[in-house]
């Protein structure tokens, strides 16, 4: 029997004869084929692919599937006929009940209204080589169902960027101004991404990618959630290296004219935090 390969991101499936791995789980539907026989139609997402899978075996599926959830899968490629095909040999739900899933690749890009913005969201991410730093995103964006939120709400109702995944655009326009900045050192460079891909994350909380403000939205500004959401994992990063959480903290609370909060901006990261940001919202 072929070896299964576990995979981490769908796009590499077709450079496998088998695979095992956890998945988003987008469409689960029965279908019949040209000879009357039922087959179930598999739709699986993440960050870097969506993929398309079939089940012939009942048997193979276990416990109750739901769409919109995450799910332990193996399939093997079927190459005998015209068109080879990933024939799925064991789903099952998996035990995620917290819904914090385990890597940023796992988010899936089909609930993304524009994938190519997600792509370059990963190539941001995967540019930060500081491990805190590193973990710092994962430690907010895999957090229950905020990344979700992230790559799907807007960034306004009325203004910039107000459409579905906006929030998305926004901050990765923001973060790849940062990102292209030459007067920046290395590690101003990547707290400076971090800094622009998380500094709207509060409007997560108070807009729905429906389009919609939420219950809180009415109650509370998002600028007053952003550390409040960040709180755990820069408590995390303080121990690891306080100079780095103290840095994104002033930035954060800086980053906006209009904020509450009287500081001005004192760091080179927090001024073209602040610069970039007003950029992108006045395109």
């Amino acid at each position: 029997m072929t070896t299964a390969n576990r995979l981490t991101r769908l796009q590499d499936m077709f450079n496998v004869n088998r695979f095992i791995g956890q998945f988003y789980l987008v469409g689960f539907v029965t279908k019949v084929d040209i000879h009357g026989k039922p087959y179930v139609q598999i739709t699986l997402s993440d960050a870097t692919a969506n993929a398309q899978l079939y089940c012939i075996d009942q048997a193979c599926i276990y416990g109750d599937i739901q769409p919109e959830s995450y799910v332990d899968i193996e399939a093997q490629c079927i190459s005998a006929s015209k068109m080879p095909y990933f024939r799925c040999k064991f789903i099952q739900p998996c035990d995620l009940s917290t819904r914090r899933i385990s890597n940023i690749y796992k988010l899936p890009v089909a609930r993304c209204a524009y994938p190519h913005v997600l792509a370059q969201f990963i190539e941001l991410v995967e540019s930060i080589t500081t491990p805190a730093l590193s973990d710092f995103l994962s430690n907010v964006l895999l957090n229950n169902e905020l990344g979700f939120k992230f790559i799907q709400c807007p960034a306004s109702l009325n203004h910039h960027h107000n459409y579905r995944s906006g929030l998305l655009v926004h901050s990765v326009e923001v973060a790849k101004q940062v990102a292209n900045d030459k007067t920046l050192n290395k590690e101003e460079r990547e707290l400076g991404i971090i800094a622009a891909l998380l500094h709207d994350i509060g409007k997560t909380q108070t807009f729905t990618a429906d389009m919609t403000r939420s219950d809180l939205g009415y109650l509370v500004d998002h600028s007053e959630l952003t550390l409040e959401l960040c709180a755990p994992a820069l408590n995390v990063l303080s121990k690891a290296h306080l100079g780095y959480a103290n840095q994104l903290r002033h930035a954060w609370t800086c980053a906006s004219p209009n904020a509450r909060y009287g500081f001005k901006a004192k760091t080179k990261v927090a001024q073209l935090l602040q610069h970039y940001d007003a950029s992108s919202a006045n395109r």
